[in-house]
């Protein structure tokens, strides 16, 4: 680094471009709380002299605490000042003016007092050489120097590569048209003749902050080619230091440098012609001065123009020379670099994916404590991806970025709390790290964080659940949405209202949570919450039913199968169905076999009835178990086997199926397998014959013509024999006419 011009972070010429000032300031603030404090001044700084007030007020702040820049009292007054007549927060403004005055009293009585000593060695006094950008996000590659704006940095569009050669033919065919002037002193400027001027004297005065006195002496020494005058005289300008902002000179002075060849000059002279300050807005004319510094190895220059490749502003869009610029910049060591980098590679842009590239570069941004760096490498050990999954490397890096401040590593050291992944689980320490995170408004921490206080029952955490989930749900959480719906639906620190939790259900299932889009088809069904709607319920049945959502398959086949919502269409019950039986579901698996031995939606197939029954009955579906006895008792699909009909109908008593119920009756009417029992024999036809099964009512009929198991009663024999001969049961109508006509 040279040892001889001026460094500050403020020079306002470092942005490539301007963004939304609500974008940047937002950006300004995550930076801030990140520790980037210098970063955070910048955006401040940019802001604050375009008129600002919020961000005056800040740097105003950042200079009275030392925070981002030198403590400077004067500096600190200047801004608060600008920003005073707006500023709303009463209280932190006085504070701030408490803590401006007194540190410009100290200022004051330091300066009252100072000896000049002997000129020091030839030292440096920089403008501007703090990179000009936000840290990145894990959800944007990469951001352009000074903006907030993620959408202007990501573009996506691909377009064809224009040569280097170009890019700079461009920039020297546009040169005529630039207002760079040679650079000459006006006459309101006093300076000192050039037999006198001195580079180190202008220094002494420069750090005594006498700024006149400075300009003096290197004005005359740049008008004569100085390389150094004619840099920190544009430092001078453009900071507007012993004199008004003045970017225009600040231009002259550095394109003077630049043409010597200085590489800190010719990246803020790109700077200046993509901002479009002191000369006229020139991406091409950029393109070429970062080119001129990248050259040098300007890490700045490098990190810009990987920027103007990927938004194709001077040149033609290049994703792959934007990541050959990105990583030049990286590989000198510059952090936001590495990270943009990364995050290429694992995005596929300008490269193939490479997960494990992508890693690497993590790795060296989170070296240099990167929080979201951090953060995205514990997500690849946690998973696996481009690195072997190690849990424990992924809390400590969690617990990294959580240290720093970052709100989703604050959720994920807090969910591995809970799941006791890479650390002993521990409730109450999940609790505080989520805690934190929902603290800075993180959306899927506060949904964790609602569904822990639920456990505890209490009414006070139960209502709190509801604020968080709604905070999560505010911010496009489906699951949240989802856990409001039924917070509603069951009055769980609410009161029930079913039209409430039908609109979050909704709003989750719109968002494609297939479990929501199931529980708002069922509801539209039903008409719960809701006008009842069976075309609306079905399209929700689809939708969930495409993404493996069993219960909505199931449905959509009843649908199907009674037209509700839907042309009647046996065909797609069935295709439904099996979808369902084959994924296991011991209802569907019934269902199938039904189908196969009534042959409805399909062929008739007494064995592939019995082959879905049995599936369903080893997972002890009881109704299989009937049907399947029946089929066994028969011989229908099976041999026949009575005694394995007897020991199922046995154990699907509890379904009350009236075939198997009137079956097994039987077998105790008859002592078939069994010691005959009339009393247990009428009271399983008399179970049947309720459910209106018109065998049984035929059998409980005879069993009180003839007085077995129950006291011989003709007059209800004749009405069971009436029961079961409507029905057509013609046993029932012999028994009937025999009785009727004696």
């Amino acid at each position: 680094m040279r040892l001889n011009i001026i460094t500050t972070a403020l020079l306002a010429v470092s942005l490539v471009a301007a963004a939304d000032n609500s974008e940047i300031m937002a950006e300004a603030k995550t930076a801030f709380q990140d520790g980037r404090h210098a970063r955070a001044v910048e955006l401040w700084q940019n802001l604050a002299m375009e008129g600002v007030k919020a961000a005056q007020f800040e740097l105003a702040k950042a200079y009275s605490l030392g925070q981002g820049v030198e403590q400077d009292p004067l500096q600190a007054s200047y801004w608060l000042e600008q920003a005073a007549s707006d500023s709303t927060d009463f209280a932190e403004l006085a504070e701030a003016r408490r803590d401006i005055e007194q540190g410009a009293a100290k200022l004051r009585a330091e300066q009252s007092s100072e000896v000049v000593t002997a000129a020091p060695d030839r030292q440096s006094v920089v403008v501007a050489a703090t990179p000009a950008r936000r840290p990145a996000t894990a959800n944007s590659a990469e951001l352009q120097l000074g903006t907030s704006n993620p959408a202007a940095a990501l573009a996506a569009a691909q377009t064809s590569k224009q040569s280097q050669s170009d890019a700079n033919a461009a920039a020297e065919r546009s040169a005529d048209k630039a207002t760079i002037n040679t650079p000459v002193a006006t006459s309101a400027v006093s300076t000192v003749d050039i037999g006198s001027a001195s580079f180190d004297s202008g220094m002494r005065a420069f750090n005594r902050e006498n700024y006149s006195e400075a300009l003096a002496q290197w004005l005359p020494l740049a008008q004569n080619g100085h390389l150094d005058a004619q840099f920190n005289l544009a430092a001078l300008y453009a900071n507007g230091l012993g004199m008004a902002v003045n970017f225009t000179e600040a231009a002259n002075w550095f394109a003077a440098a630049a043409e010597q060849g200085m590489a800190s000059a010719q990246y803020h002279l790109a700077t200046l012609f993509a901002n479009g300050r002191g000369v006229s807005k020139d991406d091409a004319q950029a393109v070429y001065w970062y080119n001129q510094a990248a050259a040098q190895q300007h890490i700045l220059a490098q990190y810009n123009l990987g920027y103007m490749y990927a938004n194709g502003r001077g040149v033609s869009q290049d994703e792959r020379a934007a990541l050959n610029w990105f990583e030049k910049a990286a590989r000198q060591g510059d952090v936001d670099a590495q990270f943009i980098v990364a995050n290429r590679y694992s995005d596929g842009r300008g490269t193939k994916v490479d997960m494990a590239q992508a890693a690497g570069w993590l790795q060296q941004a989170s070296a240099q404590n990167h929080s979201r760096a951090a953060y995205q490498l514990g997500l690849l050990y946690r998973d696996g991806v481009g690195v072997s999954k190690n849990d424990d490397t992924a809390f400590k890096l969690f617990l990294k970025a959580a240290e720093q401040g970052l709100a989703s590593a604050q959720r994920e050291v807090g969910a591995s709390y809970l799941q006791g992944r890479g650390i002993r689980a521990n409730t109450s320490r999940a609790k505080e790290w989520l805690e934190q995170a929902a603290a800075q408004q993180d959306g899927d921490a506060s949904y964790y964080l609602g569904m822990l206080l639920q456990q505890s029952g209490r009414q006070e955490d139960l209502s709190r659940a509801v604020g968080l989930f709604e905070l999560a749900a505010s911010q496009g959480s489906a699951n949240a949405q989802y856990q409001l719906g039924l917070c509603y639906t069951n009055g769980t620190g609410v009161a029930v209202d079913e039209a409430k939790a039908f609109s979050w259900y909704e709003a989750a299932a719109k968002q494609g949570l297939p479990i929501a889009q199931y529980t708002t088809a069922l509801r539209l069904a039903n008409g719960t919450g809701t006008a009842q709607d069976d075309a609306a319920a079905v399209s929700w049945y689809q939708q969930a039913a495409a993404q493996g959502e069993v219960f909505a398959m199931y449905n959509l086949g009843f649908m199907y199968a009674n037209g509700r919502g839907v042309a009647q269409d046996e065909q797609q019950a069935v295709y439904w169905y099996q979808k369902v039986a084959e994924s296991g579901d011991a209802d569907a698996q019934f269902n199938m076999g039904l189908r196969f031995e009534t042959g409805r939606g399909v062929k008739q197939n007494d064995q592939q009835a019995v082959y879905w029954y049995q599936l369903a009955a080893d997972q002890q579906h009881s109704r299989a178990l009937a049907h399947l006895g029946w089929l066994y008792e028969k011989g229908y699909g099976v041999p026949q086997d009575e005694a394995r009909a007897l020991a199922l109908y046995q154990r699907s008593l509890d379904a009350k199926v009236p075939r198997a119920l009137t079956a097994l009756g039987m077998f105790y009417k008859n002592g078939r397998l069994v010691k005959a029992d009339d009393k247990k024999a009428v009271e399983l036809f008399s179970q049947a014959a309720e459910q209106g099964y018109a065998t049984a009512q035929y059998n409980l009929g005879w069993m009180y013509e003839n007085g077995r198991g129950v006291g011989r009663d003709l007059i209800k024999a004749r009405d069971y024999y009436q029961l079961a001969a409507a029905q057509d049961e013609p046993l029932a109508k012999a028994q009937l006419h025999r009785l009727l006509n004696p």
